[in-house]
């Protein structure tokens, strides 16, 4: 957050209009929505800006020179929660205007609730009467989520095309004492290699341990396995495989996560929360795209690479494959993601 933020003090934001956002609840969503709110601060330098997320992400925005004020909720009350936690910071004359990234219905009724007189979101889900400005969905899926958010900017301001700046993801400002703490020091690559959305998103565990002894044989790289505790034993089968290997998932945190990502030499992943941050902090980032689209959701960072099959039925954007092959995962290999490792290496030296 921004120097000299006054937190949720009203005391000297007289004369301000007050901004709000609403952000998603998914770690690469969350990265994704970052050159949003550089767009809005740039336009609105003397507005204050809060942002509404869970407190799971809250990390990701926690260092964000673009914001003057984070609020957070847990995931317990739902929706109610995020009410609650508005209402207890909202403004006098409550909020001039509020973003809302999310689809949801939720998000919307939150944004209501919680004291927002101008309402700007996507018109879906039941939800128009919610927005006081619904914003079409001719473009979603069809242009990058960075540029479908930044439209929201532009709709408020009225200015017109401008360059989406790329996303901004500030790691702890100890993340070399952190990765010391896990047993990290460099050398070494990080597999995301998990994926929540699905098994349309996992490329296969095998070809992972395969590429791990590659990295370690040809480059010297350890590698170091990052998830959710439910992926935990899921990831040991790649780890198990190699004796210097470690699995990290579960024991992070999103503040570890970003730190060990920091301390990285390489992130190589499914289409997944991880390489959006990895890329975002200009690691050399490898992703694997199945059945979705890197068209839409591609990690952005200057040392970031897509691989994917050119499998005519993607992106389909099912969780689980309709036909059970799963052509657009199954027909990348482990030589087709070292060529990319090895590629986007040299170019980032």
């Amino acid at each position: 957050m921004r120097k000299g933020s006054t937190g949720s003090s009203t005391a000297c934001r007289s004369g301000r209009k007050e901004l709000l956002v609403l952000v998603p609840n998914w770690i690469g969503d969350v990265v994704m929505a970052t050159p949003f709110l550089s767009i809005l601060r740039k336009e609105n330098p003397d507005d204050f800006i809060s942002v509404l997320c869970r407190d799971y992400v809250s990390d990701l925005l926690r260092r964000c020179a673009f914001l003057d004020n984070l609020i957070t909720y847990g995931r317990k009350g739902g929706v109610r929660s995020a009410i609650l936690a508005l209402r207890a910071q909202r403004p006098d004359h409550g909020w001039d205007a509020a973003f809302v990234l999310p689809m949801s219905f939720s998000a919307a009724l939150a944004a209501c609730l919680g004291g927002s007189r101008r309402r700007i979101g996507y018109r879906s889900g039941g939800r128009d009467w919610l927005m006081t400005d619904p914003v079409s969905t001719d473009l979603h899926r069809k242009i990058h989520l960075s540029e479908e958010y930044a439209r929201f900017a532009r709709l408020y301001s009225g200015s017109g095309t401008e360059t989406v700046p790329g996303p901004c993801v500030v790691a702890p400002y100890d993340w070399k004492e952190r990765i010391t703490g896990y047993g990290l020091e460099s050398g070494y690559a990080v597999f995301a290699a998990g994926a929540a959305y699905g098994p349309a998103k996992v490329w296969p565990r095998e070809r992972f341990t395969a590429l791990a002894g590659r990295l370690r044989e040809e480059m010297g790289l350890r590698t170091v396995t990052v998830g959710s505790e439910r992926e935990r034993e899921y990831l040991d089968g790649i780890t198990e495989a190699d004796d210097g290997a470690l699995n990290l998932a579960g024991r992070s945190g999103i503040g570890g996560l970003m730190s060990i990502l920091r301390g990285a030499d390489l992130v190589v992943g499914n289409d997944s929360g991880p390489v959006h941050v990895s890329a975002a902090m200009g690691i050399p980032t490898v992703s694997i795209f199945g059945s979705t689209s890197p068209g839409w959701t591609a990690p952005l960072g200057p040392h970031s690479r897509v691989v994917t099959s050119g499998a005519e039925c993607a992106p389909c954007f099912r969780k689980e494959c309709p036909d059970g092959d799963m052509h657009c995962l199954q027909d990348i290999g482990p030589d087709d993601l070292f060529n990319a490792v090895m590629e986007i290496m040299r170019e980032s030296k």
